[in-house]
């Protein structure tokens, strides 16, 4: 049986995010205490990177989504590579921390706009319709392949070179792994390969039914309230899941974790994801997402809960996947409720249009980091996060549904 191009897409799609996942917010955290030493710098200003990098997402987003309905996929995630390499590569001769946070505001932030979680979705939605929840949770196991694969190889360098010469050898990876695959694999369309569509469901024929293919314009979008919820919903518990993988390494390090054991929580969160993102994945096209919102919330509050306190290393393999599993399936979560309620020909407009709201989740890492620098502790942002999960699963019981119709 002939394999429907469109999983080769996806299969780049993973590698791209892997990448641009895994060498970002992924292994962020690793590189922390070697520029506070660098830089004579506190946590809260090393926070500043990640933060404007987030911020950055936000700002490029609307229009990067707007490129994506209109513009080559290929070249655009082409030179989403390009800027993430030159990113890397431009850290490694940085001789002062607001120059790394002005390159991870610009290139690196370019870079992951273009050959991150947008783009990658952006294709999944125009590929499939009858699995396009699949597809796009199957897209999404890229950031955490990446996020389980290259923080072990990042401390690795960081061990047997210095940070510099680390950024150096990720640069020429990044560019390599990203650009002759998009190059040579990806197309916008099934159309624009020549290649049958994947074929419809009955909830994608209601959804045509019911005019979700249509285009939407921007004023449609922002009166629409399912817009809203979804912002309300996911923006609570990105801000405790940045906040988290930001402060991952220099938490761990404070409980008597060491960096190897700390790299191998990050590996844990990764494997969650991976879970997680199967699962929602496969649940998104059957279920009513409300139910699979609030089923995927809970273990990041429960992750949160054991964090109040002086965790062991086994009791941070627990939260570590907790958080990861919450982490995971709310980045599918949110390309599933944007393509069920959208459909795909404003895919990209809509999720670029979600980014600039969804930015202030980059607050996360700044929150935590400068609460460890007032308190000493991590204990008030945890509680804060609890508080803002609870507000957002509350208000999923506002998000439509749709009626089933038989296949």
């Amino acid at each position: 049986m002939k394999i429907y191009y469109g999983w080769y897409v996806v299969a780049v799609a993973m590698l791209f995010q892997a990448v641009t996942f895994g060498l970002g917010t992924y292994a962020f955290t690793f590189w922390v205490e070697h520029w506070m030493h660098a830089f004579d710098a506190g946590r809260g200003d090393v926070m500043w990177a990640i933060t404007v990098f987030t911020i950055a997402l936000g700002v490029m987003g609307p229009a990067a989504g707007w490129a994506f309905d209109r513009v080559s996929m290929r070249v655009l995630i082409c030179l989403g590579g390009l800027s993430y390499a030159a990113g890397l590569a431009l850290i490694s001769v940085s001789t002062a921390l607001w120059q790394i946070v002005a390159i991870y505001a610009v290139l690196l932030g370019l870079g992951f706009t273009l050959a991150g979680s947008l783009g990658g979705q952006a294709l999944a939605a125009k590929w499939f319709r009858g699995k396009r929840g699949l597809a796009i949770g199957i897209v999404s196991l890229g950031s955490s392949l990446g996020g389980a694969v290259l923080p072990l190889l990042v401390t690795v360098l960081a061990r047997e070179f210095d940070w510099r010469t680390a950024h150096q050898i990720l640069a020429v990876f990044a560019a390599l792994a990203i650009i002759p695959p998009a190059w040579l694999v990806i197309r916008n369309s099934p159309e624009a390969a020549g290649v049958v569509p994947d074929p419809e469901s009955a909830l994608s024929r209601q959804a045509a039914a019911d005019g979700l293919h249509r285009e939407w314009s921007y004023a449609e979008i922002l009166r629409e309230r399912t817009f809203w919820l979804i912002v309300l919903g996911i923006l609570p518990p990105a801000l405790a899941f940045a906040g988290f993988m930001a402060n991952l390494g220099p938490y761990a390090a404070d409980v008597g974790i060491p960096p190897a054991l700390g790299a191998s929580l990050m590996s844990v969160v990764a494997v969650a994801m991976v879970g997680s993102k199967l699962a929602v994945g496969t649940l998104s096209d059957r279920v009513d997402l409300r139910f699979v919102y609030w089923a995927t919330a809970i273990p990041l509050m429960v992750a949160m809960a054991i964090m109040i306190g002086r965790p062991s290393y086994p009791a941070m393999l627990a939260v570590a996947a907790c958080a990861g599993f919450t982490g995971g399936s709310h980045m599918a979560l949110l390309g599933a409720m944007v393509g069920a309620r959208f459909g795909a020909a404003s895919f990209g407009k809509v999720a670029g249009l979600l980014m600039p709201f969804l930015t202030v989740s980059a607050l996360g890492a700044v929150i935590s980091g400068r609460v460890f620098d007032h308190f000493n502790s991590y204990d008030p942002a945890l509680e804060i996060y609890m508080i803002g999960a609870l507000v957002a699963a509350a208000g999923m019981f506002f998000l439509p549904t749709r009626k089933r119709t038989k296949a």
